[in-house]
Order: C-alpha cells, then sequence, then structure tokens
C-alpha cells in the first residue's frame, strides 16, 4: 500500500491547449510552510481519496466519495486539491455522467470563499460550456478577474462555439463587469487563428501593441506565439519573419513555443540542421526543450531522408532527461515520431538503430508498426541474425492483445525465421 501511496499518477486531464495551462497555478494542498504530522496525514487522505476514486467504476460512487469529502472537516483544505477534482471530473465525464461532474464542481465552488483561481480552475473542468457560463454569471464578483474569464472563453473555445466567445469577450465588461486583459485577449487571438480569421487576429494584435488603443493590453509572448504559429501554418514567410522582429523590437523573451514554432517552420522548409542549432541557442538561455521540440526535429530529419541525425536528436532527448532529471524529456515523444523514425531506420537498413528502438517500444509495453517490424524481422534475418529476429517475433506475440492479434499473426506467418529461407516478398 505503501508504494501506492508514494507511485506519482499522470494527469488525467486531456487538454493540451498552452492557454489552458495558466489555470493549474494552485498548490495542491495547504501552502503554509510548516508540514507537520496533521498537514502530512491530510495530504495522505487525499491521496488515499484519489486512488478510491480511480478505482471506482460507478458514477454515483465516484460523486458520493469526493462530495462527502468536501462536506467533512477531516479533509485539510480539500478544495484546493487540483488533480483530485481533474481526476474526479474526468472520470465521471468517461462513465458518461457530465451531470455529476458539473454538480460536484458547483459543490466545489458553494465549498469555500472563491477566489479568480478556484473559479478559473472549476470552469476549465465542467464538462460542457454552458455549466462553465451559469458557473461564472453566478459567482461573486470578486472572483471575476481576467483569469477566471479567459478559462470561460477557453471554455466556449474548446466546444467550438466561437460566435458566442466574441460576443462574450465583447461584453464582457458591461455585462459581467470583467475588463478583458492579456490572457483573455490571448483566447480571442487563439479563436480567430483556429477558426482561419488571420487577418483579425493580426488586426488585434497590432491594436493590443499600439499604446493609442487604451481598452487594449500590451501583448506578450504568447500573444506572439499563437500568431507564429497560425502564419507558420499558412507557410507566409513574410508575417512570420515580422512577428519574430516584433518580438526583438518589444524585447520580450522567447520561451520553448516560440523556439518550437520556428524548429517546426525549418522542418517544413527542408532545413531540420537550422532547427537543430537553436537548440544550443535554448540551452544558453536557460529554455528547456519540451517533447514537442524533438518530436519537430525527428520527424523533420525522417521527412528528409537523414535518418542518423533524427536518430541523434532522439538520443539527445534522452541525455537531455538523464540531465535533468526530468520525466517529460524522456521518451515520452509522440507515437507518430515513433513510428516515422522506426520505419525510416527499417527503410534505410539501419537495423542496430532500429532494434534498439523497437526494444524500447517493447520495454514501454508498446507495439510498433507492424510492417515496420516485418522489415526489420527480414533483415535481420537476410544479415544472418536469425536469433535477434526470433526475439522480436516472441516480444510481439506476447504484446499485441486484442482485434490487432489476428493482423499481426496474419503478418507474423509470411515471415521466414531461418537463415537462407526463401523471403516471404513474391
Amino acid at each position: 500500500m505503501a508504494s501506492l501511496l508514494r507511485r506519482r499518477h499522470p494527469h488525467p486531464s486531456a487538454v493540451s491547449a498552452h492557454l489552458l495551462r495558466r489555470f493549474s497555478a494552485l498548490p495542491d494542498v495547504d501552502p503554509s510552510p510548516a508540514f507537520g504530522p496533521a498537514r502530512a496525514a491530510a495530504r495522505a487522505s487525499i491521496i488515499d481519496l484519489q486512488l478510491a476514486v480511480r478505482a471506482e467504476t460507478d458514477p454515483d460512487r465516484v460523486h458520493s466519495l469526493v462530495a462527502s469529502a468536501l462536506s467533512s472537516p477531516d479533509y485539510h483544505r480539500l478544495h484546493t486539491s487540483r488533480d483530485l477534482f481533474s481526476l474526479a471530473a474526468s472520470r465521471l465525464d468517461r462513465l458518461h455522467r457530465p451531470d455529476l461532474a458539473a454538480s460536484l464542481l458547483d459543490q466545489l465552488l458553494a465549498s469555500a470563499p472563491v477566489s479568480p483561481g478556484l473559479l478559473a480552475r472549476a470552469l476549465s473542468l465542467f464538462p460542457g460550456p454552458d455549466d462553465a457560463v451559469r458557473a461564472f454569471s453566478s459567482s461573486a464578483p470578486a472572483a471575476r478577474s481576467d483569469v477566471s474569464l479567459s478559462a470561460l472563453l477557453s471554455a466556449l473555445l474548446r466546444a467550438g462555439r466561437i460566435d458566442d466567445l466574441k460576443s462574450t469577450f465583447k461584453s464582457a465588461e458591461s455585462s459581467l463587469g470583467v475588463a478583458p486583459g492579456c490572457a483573455s485577449h490571448n483566447v480571442l487571438l487563439h479563436a480567430l487563428v483556429k477558426s482561419s480569421e488571420l487577418p483579425a487576429a493580426r488586426k488585434l494584435l497590432n491594436e493590443m501593441a499600439k499604446k493609442k488603443f487604451k481598452h487594449r493590453p500590451p501583448p506578450d509572448i504568447i500573444s506572439y506565439n499563437t500568431l507564429l504559429a497560425g502564419f507558420s501554418e499558412q507557410d507566409d514567410a513574410e508575417e512570420f519573419e515580422k512577428l519574430l522582429k516584433e518580438i526583438n523590437e518589444n524585447k520580450l523573451e522567447p520561451n520553448v513555443v516560440t523556439y518550437n514554432c520556428r524548429m517546426r517552420w525549418f522542418a517544413r522548409k527542408g532545413e531540420t540542421f537550422k532547427g537543430e542549432e537553436l537548440l544550443d541557442v535554448m540551452e544558453s538561455k536557460g529554455v528547456l526543450p519540451n517533447y514537442v521540440t524533438y518530436n519537430a526535429l525527428v520527424q523533420g530529419y525522417c521527412k528528409e531522408g537523414n535518418v542518423g541525425a533524427a536518430m541523434r536528436v532522439f538520443k539527445r532527448m534522452k541525455v537531455m532527461k538523464r540531465r535533468e532529471g526530468r520525466s517529460d524529456l524522456g521518451v515520452s515523444v509522440h507515437s507518430q515520431t515513433y513510428v516515422l523514425l522506426f520505419k525510416s531506420l527499417v527503410e534505410k537498413e539501419r537495423l542496430d538503430d532500429a532494434l534498439w528502438l523497437c526494444n524500447s517500444c517493447f520495454a514501454m509495453k508498446a507495439a510498433p508498426s507492424f510492417e515496420a517490424v516485418k522489415g526489420l524481422v527480414e533483415g535481420l534475418v537476410k544479415g544472418g541474425r536469425s536469433a535477434e529476429a526470433k526475439g522480436v517475433v516472441a516480444k510481439m506475440n506476447f504484446l499485441v492483445k486484442g482485434d490487432a492479434k489476428v493482423a499481426w499473426e496474419k503478418i507474423a506467418g509470411e515471415l521466414s525465421l531461418e537463415e537462407g529461407a526463401p523471403s516471404s516478398d513474391p
């Protein structure tokens, strides 16, 4: 049981938009510096509750577990436990009970004095935008701020309700009592880019950058990153370069998203080596790369046919993980990157690297692309490495389950694992 309590569970939310990450800043427990027995016991109780919620398959029971804890004095500052409520809301949504998720979040907001941060957290977890609108409209004026307004706008954005987002933004000060600040403007910029309204997004950014528009806050690096990504997708080199120049002129410090945009731009142009050079620039400025950084470079090199460079970047990522001690810099590359790199290595007959990558997938209990595995096995047999080929097939036989097993068994049945045996190719 002790090992279970010490285990770090991944965050259940699937939301990946960078605009929502700012709503995750609340402390898990009491921020008091003292960590006495009472606080330690409270933390353990919350972890126990999380484990119970994760294991429960009855949505009514999930709701009851957390709702009862909210009304109990035994749980110290339970309303600040962001992981618990993210887990509970996600669990209830997956169990097809968004009504219970909304009910639980309503009870959360009613259980303690609502701050702008707590309101923003709850709004980001509501399963539907209408619930988020209702919760914001009924909240105390003191809880309404640019942060909580941006959470409301983000809820509308996730639901694809761009027109509602625009009208809410426009009437925010008059009807909701909140003047949109930079965070809310950034959500609007994101919405405009997402709906392919780049001229309108550019106009809004220009107004933010000009001091004569008093109702517009100055843009930050997130504002520029949003437009960089948009113009990159549109392959608009002129606007892309203009934005980079404005970032420099406004003395804004590029962050990892800025560098990632530039790397994807170089990769799209077939100049991935220039993107890799930015890794050294990031290191010199203390900007840590993330998995998106390495994905862009690995995929770029693979598409250029430079699998040696792609493998070098992949291994550099693993070195970064060991040096920084950060799990998100390990083998957390996107599955498509694994598929593309593995396939490229097999096609270029880089069998040692392909076998190493294949075994890395096995270690994570992830099955690689069947066709690429077939190519690897055939290449190993052809190279007189039949024992290693049999090992790969055996691991695939053990790993592949369910409906995929039939497809794999068909491919495995076509393989000749003895050296000198005829190839399965016609």
